[in-house]
This record gives C-alpha cells, structure tokens and sequence, in this order.
C-alpha cells in the first residue's frame, strides 16, 4: 500500500511534466526529461531532477529555474492541497553515465568479436 509521500511524489511528478509543456523553448536546445521528484522537508520542498539530451544543460536548468512561478501557479490551479512545495531543479547525471556505459560495453563487444581467430 502507496504511503501519502509517494502518491504525492507521483502527483507531482505528472503535474510537473503537464505544467512544463507550457514553458515556452524547452526542448529547443535538446530534449528535457523529467526523471524523478523528491519531497524533502516534510513536503515543504520539491526536488525535481531532470536530464537533458543535448549540449545546454545550464540554459535548461536556467530556463526552468525561471519557469517556477509559472509551474507552482498551474499546480495551485490543478490541485487540490494547503500548500504546494517550493520547488527546485536538479540536473540528474544519471542518463549520461548509463549512456557513457553502455558506449564502453560496445568497445568491449567490438574489441572480442575482432579478437577472436574466426
């Protein structure tokens, strides 16, 4: 069974993605993705993490920094709650990484198939 936290981290996490479609230029200098949200301090505060595929992650990140208003307006239009956390934007490194991974297992699967006396 959900505890109240976690409904809430899921709520947010949609109503968040729903509210960035609005922000105008987003996705104009790579494609955002939200990855995941926690609330700390008992609600009061929401870390959104995002990654980014492409080369502007510090335009992105301040261009959503700029866009928080305008995301903490539509919650408090969309829901029904006392207060709606602050919210803070977060870069998630964790895409690239997996990504620069995943490039080395290719070397490797390339270097053992030319290896190999065929």
């Amino acid at each position: 069974m959900f505890k109240r936290t976690d409904r809430l981290k899921e709520l947010f996490l949609r109503e968040v993605s729903l509210a960035l479609q609005d922000v105008h230029g987003l996705n104009s200098r790579g494609i955002v993705t939200i990855t995941g949200v926690e609330l700390v301090d008992d609600g009061k505060m929401l870390h959104v993490y995002f990654s980014v595929f492409g080369h502007d992650k510090a335009w992105t990140e301040a261009l959503l920094t700029r866009s928080i208003y305008l995301i903490r307006a539509a919650l408090k239009k969309r829901l029904r709650l006392r207060t709606i956390p602050a919210i803070m934007f977060k870069h998630d490194p964790t895409p690239e990484a997996a990504a620069r991974i995943e490039t080395l297992f290719d070397k490797i699967r390339a270097e053992k198939k030319d290896g190999r006396p065929g």
